[in-house]
């Protein structure tokens, strides 16, 4: 499928539209915010993220701008005790005594984020202090998910000048290997996954493997997420096109044989993207990057009803794909899941750009930019600069 979108620079157009002096309202009506609906830590957390590769990648002023805005959003939303309030009403009032474990794991990664590549040096003390308070708490976690997203954070705070490589590793070993306790306890002919059903956020499993296998060596955090991975993939699939678990109903083993079809969210999508990435990472496997391929175009009409949910007027994306039509309404979340598998890509071709360039430079030239070829082919995205993944 041939996305001339892909090739245009990624726009926050739609995201700085989403977002206040305060930080990324929730939820929209149609392309309008809605502030009654107020803030999130996961949706500022995700866009703290995005505008971090985004600047490195274009060096814009606006990126800049809301690198702050969200930084500043995760300081407010942090308790003293260092988890994270998830729900911030729009008068900037916590909405919960403590927020969910997912908002406390997507805070660390983007934390991990601000070190490893900060616009500025003066977010590195505020985002370093932030996450040091928030590292206790990670033993404590009880949910996949957020083990996962810690997985990741710990990852690349490994890879920050200013990290701590043997207590992320301590810290992530754990959390890898509960993981592949519940694969153990869960595999049988005909499900080979990590829970006993599919939900939300599927990818961000086997993803939190691949970085756990990065950090620590461990061969059979790779061996489960190769296995994880493939069957999400093969039963998310549907004539050449990804069909991401619909949100009517989870599937489980001993229900239907396929998934629920719709609602499909962005959410997934974006993250077959990124898992797909951090596969091609850990592997080298060139299947990754055509997987990766097929889950960002989803995107932008391959999927099971051929619509976009891209907003190109706007810059934003739809909510759900849902039968016949696609959900008008264009919130953070959606937006920052699009962007998250955009400038992911954009990433991967800028690095194949650069390999590239070095190898004319040398003596082998030419076997090395004929060998690249192929991963400039699947990951081309304009992006004139380089960071590291998701």
């Amino acid at each position: 499928m041939i996305c001339p979108e892909l090739n245009q620079p990624v726009s926050l157009d739609h995201l700085a539209r989403m977002t206040d002096c305060f930080g990324l309202i929730q939820h929209a009506n149609y392309s309008i915010p809605d502030f009654r609906t107020g803030y999130t830590t996961d949706d500022n957390a995700r866009a703290l993220v995005v505008v971090l590769k985004h600047h490195r990648l274009y060096g814009d002023q606006l990126s800049r701008d809301l690198a702050y805005r969200y930084l500043a959003f995760l300081m407010y939303a942090q308790t003293p005790e260092g988890r994270f309030h998830n729900f911030v009403s729009y008068d900037r009032r916590p909405m919960d005594t403590v927020g969910s474990e997912d908002a406390f794991g997507r805070a660390l990664w983007a934390l991990a984020h601000v070190l490893v590549t900060p616009i500025e040096s003066g977010m590195v003390g505020p985002a370093e202090r932030m996450l040091h308070q928030a590292l206790p708490w990670v033993e404590a976690l009880e949910h996949p998910r957020s083990k996962a997203y810690c997985i990741v954070g710990l990852h690349w705070w490994s890879h920050s000048t200013r990290g701590d490589v043997l207590r992320a590793e301590q810290l992530a070993r754990p959390l890898a290997d509960y993981l592949v306790h519940r694969c153990r306890e869960h595999t049988r002919p005909g499900w080979e996954w990590i829970l006993p059903e599919f939900t939300y956020a599927n990818a961000a499993l086997p993803k939190a493997l691949y970085r756990a296998h990065q950090l620590l060596g461990d061969e059979e955090y790779l061996a489960v997420a190769e296995q994880a991975m493939d069957f999400l993939v093969k039963k998310t699939s549907l004539r050449d096109t990804l069909a991401v678990v619909g949100n009517r109903e989870w599937l489980q083993p001993d229900g239907d044989v396929t998934p629920a079809l719709y609602d499909q969210q962005p959410i997934e999508a974006g993250l077959m993207v990124e898992a797909s990435l951090a596969g091609h990472d850990a592997t080298g496997d060139v299947k990754h990057l055509r997987r990766a391929r097929r889950a960002l175009e989803w995107f932008f009409g391959r999927n099971l009803q051929g619509l976009s949910l891209h907003d190109p007027e706007t810059g934003g994306c739809f909510d759900a794909l849902m039968e016949g039509r696609v959900n008008e309404n264009r919130g953070a979340e959606s937006v920052v899941s699009l962007l998250l598998a955009r400038l992911a890509m954009a990433e991967v071709a800028q690095r194949a750009a650069d390999k590239t360039l070095r190898g004319q430079m040398s003596s082998e030239s030419v076997p090395a930019a004929s060998g690249m070829k192929r991963v400039e082919q699947l990951a081309s995205t304009a992006s004139p600069r380089v960071l590291p993944g998701s």
